[in-house]
């Protein structure tokens, strides 16, 4: 298996799924595994729960660590949205009160991620970083498909309401709160030419951070 992707919920596994499979011209939808939540292999509904909170207890089980030993490279997707619960702790300000930068911001989440992952051994993380690639979302998935979608010239990366505003953006409904698979399998399947790729990433740092990773693999 080459790809394994621990994700919060089905609709990014379906983005995901899309940016994996434009980026690599030979990667089949086969060559990848949900990891956690675990999906029906016949209509990709959930099996179980999804969720940040799940998605660090996967982080710190036997299952992930198997994972490691039996597929080639694992995706960890996470929204930043999350990050400054009590349960996660990671801010989005500095001692200044001050908004930090997206790099900062997802670098203080990996380093927290990291710390998830050796809870059972201080050194884990080490022996399989070269395997885990971090997909860190700012705010949320859907403001890199807003990137995309979104043709204004925009001052700043837009990185919150961004499910709101892509349902104004599209003229649907399905983005926000109540999501649609049908909505992200349609619209992320722009993903799957590498000339979209490479243009969110122009405009989405944390996009960027995440394709910036798969330039270091080679199938």
């Amino acid at each position: 298996m080459k790809f394994g992707i621990a994700f919060e919920g089905l609709t990014d596994y379906i983005t995901i799924e899309n940016i994996l499979c434009g980026y690599f011209d030979d990667l089949d939808t086969d060559e990848l595994k949900d990891l956690q939540p675990q999906l029906d292999e016949t209509d990709k509904k959930q099996l179980d729960f999804g969720g940040w909170e799940k998605l660090l207890d996967y982080l710190k089980s036997t299952y992930f660590r198997d994972a490691l030993l039996n597929i080639e490279y694992i995706i960890i997707q996470i929204d930043s949205d999350i990050s400054q619960h009590k349960n996660f702790g990671v801010s989005h300000y500095d001692e200044n009160n001050q908004e930090l930068s997206q790099d900062v911001l997802i670098e203080n989440i990996k380093t927290h991620l990291i710390e998830i992952i050796n809870t059972e051994e201080s050194d884990f993380y080490n022996y399989y970083a070269d395997k885990i690639v971090f997909a860190i979302c700012v705010h949320s998935l859907e403001c890199w498909l807003y990137a995309y979608y979104n043709k204004e010239t925009l001052k700043n990366p837009k990185t919150k309401g961004c499910g709101n505003a892509l349902n104004r953006c599209l003229n649907v409904k399905g983005f926000d709160d109540d999501k649609d698979k049908k909505l992200y399998q349609k619209y992320s399947k722009v993903f799957l030419k590498p000339k979209n790729i490479e243009l969110v990433a122009q405009k989405s740092p944390s996009f960027n951070l995440f394709i910036q990773q798969l330039h270091n693999i080679t199938l």
